[in-house]
């Protein structure tokens, strides 16, 4: 049994986030410590060290674990927010230089339990608009649409 392929979203930008939140939550505090019996200081400390430190980080942690796009493991590919496609379901990935795709053979399986925004039609429209029936922009994926395409096939049982 070979291990499970993920795809996640690339996390850079919430390392950036992290090291940028850290800093305005510290000068909250800086602010603080300077003049902590003026009332214009204390609301502003507070406030920053509140918002970017408290909020900064729930909002951090959240988006870290919810990075995963797609996790193909030998029950099929399941789609972060949408539901799991069984291999059997699975007619191909397949990339162009922009984008991740996925097509299937059926949508059933995938759609038992998907939000409304994910409907048979809806599947339909972006096949018809794009070639697949599901998509991933380049910009969402830790790798290059190619590579990620090829690793996700590979990782199909024979």
């Amino acid at each position: 049994m070979a291990p499970p392929v993920s795809i996640v979203s690339p996390r850079g930008r919430l390392v950036a986030l992290a090291v940028v939140c850290a800093l305005f939550a510290a000068m909250g505090v800086v602010v603080l410590l300077l003049a902590p019996t003026e009332t214009l200081n204390l609301i502003v400390g507070v406030a920053a060290a509140a918002f970017f430190g408290i909020g900064g980080g729930i909002s951090i942690a959240t988006q870290w674990r919810r990075s995963r796009i797609l996790v193909a493991d030998d029950q099929g590919v399941h789609v972060t927010g949408v539901g799991t496609a069984p291999w059997a379901d699975v007619e191909r990935f397949g990339a162009d230089a922009t984008h991740l795709g996925l097509r299937l053979r059926r949508s059933a399986a995938l759609l038992d339990g998907a939000p409304a925004e994910y409907t048979p039609e809806s599947l339909r429209e972006t096949r018809t608009r794009t070639g697949w029936d599901l998509t991933w922009p380049a910009t969402q994926l830790d790798r290059a649409p190619s590579e990620a395409a090829a690793v996700l096939w590979a990782r199909r049982p024979r």
